[in-house]
């Protein structure tokens, strides 16, 4: 059997030294790009941080479990998604925790049982360059932000092309009132259709005059703009009520003018559906 040597032989020619210095530089060049990189360690905003955070900031704040959600319509590394049911709490938890440590965020739990809240500091709306006053949330205002925030996830699952537009982001776009001026009426949201439809959250009881003031702002006189342009009339307003509070709404309705009645839909807060019967 013929052994092979894996030495040089005496007919070879040994290496030329033009062909040392390449060899040198390639393994030089090499070296330099495994060097551990600055950043290596250091927590940095990624792309999906950013289209999640905006929608936090869009609605002043989000809870830990609608955070998940929102995360769970982001693609994981490589543009694989992390699991059939998305990202675990824990994991939500660390990038919450990301988050924070960038100075971006607060987190905190206010309820016992129940998963804490996010929302943006005045560092983070600096960063993304948003438009908003700086605000911390009370918390009083916490459940009925959860249950608008329910209504544009469910919005956004069902009708991914229509438009989202806060109540945070009206109210920036609004015209400073002078001292002693009536504001105007703002609305959980626009949703463009494209047509426009102004969405209501109604978790208390309002009087009967101040709901009529509201359809007659919402479907008649239109909201002020900011601009010169005519009044934002509603062309539909999306109501999502508890039964405490549907009886108020469909007399406000059945007080307005016949034309008027069937734009203002009334919907089921629990199943963000109308109501059966």
């Amino acid at each position: 059997m013929e052994t092979i040597f894996l030495h040089q032989r005496k007919d070879e020619e040994p290496p030329q030294a033009d062909d040392q210095e390449k060899f040198s530089s390639s393994a030089q060049s090499r070296r330099k790009n495994t060097r551990t990189r600055r950043d290596k360690g250091k927590k940095l905003i990624k792309p999906r941080d950013l289209i999640v955070l905006v929608w936090i900031a869009q609605q002043y704040a989000a809870r830990l479990d609608q955070v998940q959600a929102l995360l769970n319509r982001m693609p994981g590394k490589g543009g694989k998604q992390v699991s059939p049911s998305g990202p675990t709490i824990s994991a939500v938890l660390q990038v919450v925790d990301r988050w924070v440590t960038l100075g971006l965020v607060e987190y905190k739990r206010i309820y016992d049982g129940e998963p804490g809240w996010v929302w943006l500091t005045p560092h983070g709306l600096s960063v993304l360059q948003l438009p908003y006053a700086r605000l911390t949330p009370k918390e009083s205002t916490f459940p009925h932000l959860y249950h608008i925030n329910r209504v544009r996830l469910e919005l956004e699952r069902r009708y991914p092309e229509y438009q989202w537009v806060s109540e945070r982001t009206l109210r920036a776009s609004q015209l400073r009132r002078e001292e002693g001026v009536t504001v105007p009426h703002t609305p959980d949201a626009h949703v463009y259709t494209p047509k426009l439809v102004t969405v209501e959250v109604e978790r208390s009881p309002k009087s009967p005059k101040e709901v009529d003031e509201i359809l007659t702002e919402l479907l008649i006189v239109g909201m002020p703009r900011a601009s010169e342009e005519a009044p934002l009339v509603s062309k539909t307003i999306w109501y999502f009520v508890w039964p405490k509070t549907r009886l108020s709404i469909e007399e406000a309705r059945n007080r307005l003018p016949e034309s008027f009645r069937p734009r203002v839909k009334i919907l089921s807060i629990e199943t963000l559906r109308p109501f059966e019967g």
